[in-house]
């Protein structure tokens, strides 16, 4: 048993090796039918990590690389990364690449390695290229389900929690354009790029992302005024979430209706939110009542929110009070 003293120190805090698409001491996934382009995609990954610059204008936090290679041998893979001019120095990239002799590398045998990237570089960020080119001792079976959801994968899971690693491993697809082996893989991990060839256009790939976490904004219910149901009703109403969908995420996202991924076994899909509506949020205004402006006064400081222009625009915006009512103007120019 643990107390929540305990939980709290045992819980790494989950910061982001890619704001939104990689968080620390995550498990992720590249994947795409040979040829395709999934090593470059890792190697201009592993460049935006190591220099600290924007990953397909996501920020990112920088950390020297660990790249772990299976099937590319130092030659070729410099060849690569001198072709596209990526930033790499000896301070934040390091290479393992398997031997000639060895048909795979064996995980277990690279824990040496892994203390002294962590411990030495401070590395938070490694790839395996190729996932299926790494073994175990024992061996396991790629297709079976067991040894890869209760094997193969948390030993990868306990590498990210000693060294505070996040692990990101590139494999193939199949003929179903699902990830090779074991549909534990995609199940077991923290999230999943997939590229494919766009079908009508040969010089074009297309890129999917895909994870466990969602991104949402909840209401604080110890602010008063987000206290009144109809106020709730009014802000939820305002927000068009498909335009946010479409233009923010490019359709790369799936719209849910409480904070909880819609692929989890526990959501509910008869749970509805309110829909967008312009006219539903102005009615829904009308019916918000505060007792008095001193009071939204009192809820800023309460909350050590002593902005006066704050407590000004809400003053002004409509909401009725019982010393005035907004009119119509000010409540169509505050919805738009």
């Amino acid at each position: 048993m643990k107390t929540i003293s305990e939980m709290r120190k045992d819980t790494t805090k989950k910061d982001f090796i890619v704001d939104n698409l990689m968080k620390s001491n995550g498990l992720y996934c590249l994947v795409a039918r040979p040829k395709v382009g999934k090593s470059l995609l890792a190697l201009e990954l592993a460049n935006s990590i190591a220099t600290g610059t924007t990953f397909l204008g996501f920020k990112t936090n920088s950390s020297p690389i660990l790249y772990i290679s299976t099937e590319m041998d130092s030659g070729q893979l410099l060849d690569r990364i001198d072709k596209m001019n990526l930033n790499f120095s000896d301070d934040n990239f390091l290479l393992i690449e398997q031997n000639s002799n060895e048909r795979k590398l064996n995980l277990m045998d690279l824990q040496l390695q892994f203390q002294y990237f962590a411990n030495e570089y401070n590395g938070r960020f490694v790839i395996v290229d190729m996932f299926s080119g790494i073994d175990l001792n024992g061996g396991y079976d790629l297709n079976n389900y067991q040894d890869i959801g209760q094997v193969v994968i948390p030993k990868f899971r306990e590498l990210c929690k000693k060294y505070n690693f996040t692990i990101l491993l590139v494999h193939h697809l199949n003929k179903n354009n699902t990830s090779l082996g074991s549909t534990a893989i995609d199940g077991s991990v923290d999230g999943k790029i997939t590229l494919k060839q766009d079908p009508n256009l040969k010089n074009k790939v297309l890129l999917n992302y895909e994870s466990r976490d969602y991104e949402c904004l909840l209401f604080n219910y110890e602010n008063e005024v987000f206290k009144d149901l109809n106020f709730r009703k009014a802000i939820v109403s305002s927000i068009n979430k498909k335009k946010i969908l479409e233009e923010g995420y490019i359709n790369n996202a799936t719209l849910v209706d409480f904070p909880l991924n819609s692929k989890s076994k526990y959501y509910d899909k008869d749970i509805k939110s309110l829909e967008y509506s312009k006219e539903n949020a102005k009615k829904y205004l009308s019916q918000v009542t505060f007792k008095t402006n001193k009071n939204i006064t009192n809820v800023n400081e309460n909350t050590k929110d002593t902005d006066k222009d704050t407590v000004e625009d809400v003053n002004k915006s409509n909401l009725k009070t019982n010393n005035e009512t907004a009119t119509k103007d000010d409540k169509e120019k505050d919805i738009k």
